[in-house]
């Protein structure tokens, strides 16, 4: 084999050039958890619901817990108990949060009595028409917390209990969707 040549089947590696990293919506800060994307089936049962625009891509998911009544143990208790009642018959409460990288989509889903009421609606709020993000954390009796994401547009507060994800996660949702209102507003300025 002469100098030059490569084994057959081998490609030479060329390395690739850098490019800066911005930390916009979709690229988490260093050392955060990798987003979470719709993968479950009742989130892609919820995104059915909605139609994405040329170009649109999700970036982000969040599943909310629609039966909360308030951060106190006895609330919280009296709604895992109505949530047992719906779901034993045939019923369901969804909230979603979806962000794509247009605009944010509030998909929610209901259904009573084995579908004899059903309501389901999205809403989409452009992501240049969010004025504030946040989280909040409350503990109860010292190991009860509840977790909730706000979101205010120009319209409407959502707050939003997650169950499932962990405080880094929600920061890290808060800290990017930051990044993006930032952003927009610096667009607009200009």
């Amino acid at each position: 084999m002469n100098p030059g040549q490569q084994p057959y089947g081998h490609q030479p590696h060329y390395p690739q050039q850098q490019q800066p990293q911005q930390h916009g919506y979709g690229t988490p800060p260093p050392g955060a958890p990798a987003p979470q994307v719709g993968g479950n089936p009742r989130m892609q049962e919820a995104l059915a619901q909605a139609d994405l625009l040329a170009g649109e891509q999700v970036v982000y998911t969040l599943q909310a817990d629609g039966f909360f009544m308030g951060a106190n143990p006895l609330l919280k208790m009296i709604a895992a108990i109505q949530a047992f009642f719906v779901t034993i018959t045939g019923g369901h409460l969804r909230i979603f949060l979806v962000v794509t990288n247009q605009r944010l989509l509030v998909i929610k889903s209901a259904q009573v009595w084995c579908g004899c009421g059903r309501v389901k609606s999205v809403h989409a709020i452009a992501l240049a028409g969010i004025k504030e993000v946040g989280s909040a954390k409350e503990t109860q009796l010292c190991c009860v917390n509840t977790r909730v994401v706000q979101v205010q547009s120009l319209t409407q507060l959502y707050n939003l209990v997650i169950k499932k994800l962990g405080d880094q996660e929600i920061r890290s949702f808060v800290t990017n969707l930051s990044a993006v209102i930032v952003a927009h507003t610096n667009r607009a300025s200009v």
